[in-house]
């Protein structure tokens, strides 16, 4: 990675990132998950502050999960947001791509039937970065399509997105972009080109992979002795250093990542995963300390630039 002169910026004001609770690891794409667990904990969330639910197809169960959790749900209905263009996968690491116009069409019929909804609030473009270049043009024609007509209020990209779709960034065809592993106690490359492209031209930012998928969670030690080939040797040195500063603080890694999220500027809202109603539990309480004292949020960006 290049060295990163650009730093976030710390939020002085008293406002904070609105919280998103994405639904993957409830869907049982991360290993299998006890299905009313799964519903429990989006209730809990919603009922302790989360406004925003983010699900999608190749989240295995996770959009009728959420349908049914938004069945039992009696409070204000929360903004739900779903992707298109990726469909049903029973593991995380299983490529189900594909981006034919009648399959998108009736990936986007089948979320609308699983959510219980006519109207999608929000639909991502599932990992951009995979669309063939040949076929760009004619997905961001369905794409804008699906807001044209109604069936969705806004259209987002969600994943990697490649300068095949800067074009049409620019001339405000997006609303919502989800970035993830590009911003977080162990990476801050975002901050080179993408975010600051993102919110020059007015794009909505969720911003996911708070711990860096697992990296400053509940997989530090095992990817510090057997990482993945996507976890660089430079990500363990800095979930180490963030590590430390954690526990010199007395918090936990998890909780410092999070505050650290939610101590920046440059992120409208915070995607928290969790797979059952402990670890939301316990990421809504990190949360709720809020974001971090400026010299402790200062000391961690420089141990991670």
């Amino acid at each position: 990675m290049n060295q990163i002169t650009l730093r976030p910026t710390y939020r002085h004001d008293a406002s904070a990132p609105g919280l998103v609770l994405g639904t993957a690891g409830l869907g049982g794409v991360w290993g299998e998950v006890d299905r009313q667990e799964s519903v429990e904990a989006i209730l809990y969330a919603l009922e302790n502050g989360v406004g925003r639910l983010d699900t999608a197809p190749a989240y295995r169960d996770a959009e009728t999960v959420t349908g049914e959790a938004l069945r039992q749900w009696r409070g204000p209905r929360p903004l739900i947001s779903t992707k298109v263009g990726k469909l049903r996968a029973e593991t995380a690491d299983r490529r189900t791509n594909n981006y034919q116009v009648a399959t998108m069409r009736r990936s986007v019929a089948e979320s609308r039937s699983r959510l219980g909804t006519d109207r999608l609030d929000l639909l991502f473009l599932h990992e951009p970065e995979q669309v063939p270049t040949e076929s760009v043009p004619e997905v961001l024609d369905f794409m804008k399509s699906t807001k044209k007509s109604g069936t969705t209020a806004a259209i987002g990209l969600g994943g990697l997105v490649p300068p095949a779709f800067h074009g049409a960034i620019r001339q405000g065809g997006f609303d919502v972009v989800m970035s993830y592993n590009n911003l977080n106690a162990a990476c801050l490359e975002g901050l080179v080109s993408d975010i600051p492209f993102f919110r020059a031209h007015g794009l909505i930012t969720y911003q996911g992979s708070a711990l860096h998928m697992g990296l400053l969670g509940n997989h530090f030690e095992k990817y510090q002795e057997n990482p993945p080939a996507w976890v660089s040797g430079a990500d363990l040195v800095r979930a180490r250093q963030a590590d430390a500063l954690a526990r010199r603080l007395g918090m936990t890694l998890p909780a410092l990542a999070h505050r650290y999220l939610l101590s920046m500027q440059e992120v409208d809202y915070l995607v928290l995963g969790a797979k059952n109603l402990t670890q939301i539990k316990a990421t809504l309480a990190d949360c709720r300390e809020g974001r971090l004292e400026e010299n402790v949020f200062e000391e961690l960006t420089d141990l991670i630039q």
